[in-house]
């Protein structure tokens, strides 16, 4: 690990410890608890096919600096090796990178594991919330590991962003498909009009998060959860011509010329 990033990786973690101990986010111990935002990247995009990246790195950010607090890389492949290995000879002294010899797929979770791992050593913090994508797999090892003991259970909160991406490549899916789960023909002029709105369909969901997010309400964070479930349901009425359960910060009603499609 490069020294440089090292040290700015630990003053980060220092910055995240402080706000967490302003704020009371501490344990039953006294130790500072954070939320952390992670994920991984790949040497080469799989496109849903041939997860076979020779290198992985993957990253903890603190949530509250937006400031990298670990980072790891993990190799399958080391270029000094592999000639040697050609030419059947035995490599010379060097730096081997090479670090892993499991399947592509599991560097992401291996690397945030080991962070998790390394947090009370590195930072004095315990990563008690994880905002990441819907990879299951890091959960489960985190569950399996227990980094910080039997008594700490790290909350999963998934990432809107990839949520929204889930989302809309689900519809896409749907728009693709010419039959559906009964094995029924579905016309090619719905899967269009599905098609044709995907980008109106994302923009009523993350217009309704928005407005939830900065009304200013005393109701309780439970009922205001209700009611953007309610919105975001309710959002592919609106975008098919159905206003009839439109809240009036989203829309103003029908408007001239529209066609309710919704009873179709």
């Amino acid at each position: 690990m490069n020294t440089v990033a090292l040290i700015e990786m630990q003053l980060a973690g220092q910055e995240e410890k402080r706000l967490a101990i302003e704020n009371g986010q501490v344990d039953h111990l006294g130790r500072p608890k954070i939320a952390v935002v992670a994920d991984g990247a790949w040497s080469k995009r799989s496109y849903k096919t041939k997860y076979n990246a020779l290198s992985g790195v993957a990253c903890i950010i603190g949530a509250k600096t937006k400031k990298v607090i670990f980072c790891r890389v993990r190799n399958k492949y080391c270029c000094i090796c592999q000639l040697a290995e050609n030419r059947d000879e035995i490599a010379q002294d060097h730096v081997c990178f090479k670090n892993w010899n499991s399947a592509s797929t599991a560097m992401e979770a291996d690397i945030i594991v080991e962070g998790f791992k390394q947090s009370l050593h590195m930072h004095n913090v315990i990563y008690s919330q994880l905002i990441g994508d819907g990879d299951s797999s890091i959960m489960k090892r985190l569950r399996l590991e227990k980094p910080y003991g039997t008594n700490v259970v790290i909350k999963k909160v998934e990432c809107t962003n990839h949520l929204l991406r889930n989302y809309i490549n689900r519809l896409r899916d749907i728009s693709g498909k010419r039959k559906n789960d009964k094995g029924d023909v579905i016309p090619g002029c719905y899967r269009k009009v599905v098609h044709d709105r995907l980008l109106r369909l994302l923009y009523a969901v993350t217009e309704a998060i928005k407005y939830r997010r900065h009304e200013q309400t005393d109701r309780t964070y439970e009922a205001t959860l209700t009611l953007l479930k309610a919105d975001i349901t309710n959002g592919p009425n609106h975008v098919f011509g159905d206003h009839t359960k439109c809240q009036s910060y989203f829309c103003e009603g029908q408007k001239k010329g529209e066609e309710n499609i919704v009873p179709i």
